[in-house]
């Protein structure tokens, strides 16, 4: 195997990318609300999934809701400012679709700030994050850098 072909491998594995005969990729990994235990500190985009994941509290009677949060993370972990809806659908009776929405901003206030290495950070520091709430069956989501959804357990 060339330092080439290894090279390409370990930014495929660390961007969540393949290539297939020069056809790239992404790859999908369902990311569930109340993941196993988050990183202490995080280092990667991964580490970020999991750690919001694990904030997300799913209140009942909500199925088939979704929130999409716009936000930015400071290069020390805080959020910069209050994050911005930019798309919302809730299902359910009105005090289920509040329940859900409230749940949804708990988790992302929960969270922050959060412990990142350095280099995470300098990063973090220049990407909007673009977060979904989504209570429905997984699907294959878009879950590259800054995009994350993150589905609740069924």
């Amino acid at each position: 195997m060339s330092h080439e072909t290894i090279r390409r491998f370990i930014i495929a594995r660390r961007f969540g990318v393949a290539t297939l005969g020069g056809l790239s990729m992404t790859m999908t990994a369902s990311v569930f609300a109340q993941s196993p235990s988050p990183p202490a500190t995080v280092n990667n985009w991964a580490d970020l999934r999991a750690t919001l994941a694990s904030c997300w509290s799913v209140p009942p009677d909500a199925r088939g809701s979704q929130i999409a949060f716009l936000f930015g993370i400071g290069k020390t972990g805080e959020l910069r400012g209050a994050p911005l809806v930019t798309a919302r659908r809730l299902e359910g009776d009105q005090e289920a679709r509040k329940h859900y929405e409230e749940a949804a901003r708990d988790a992302v206030s929960r969270c922050f700030p959060i412990t990142v290495t350095p280099s995470f950070g300098a990063i973090l520091g220049e990407s909007p994050i673009r977060l979904r709430f989504v209570n429905t069956p997984p699907t294959a989501a878009y879950q590259i850098n800054g995009n994350i959804t993150i589905f609740a357990p069924h």
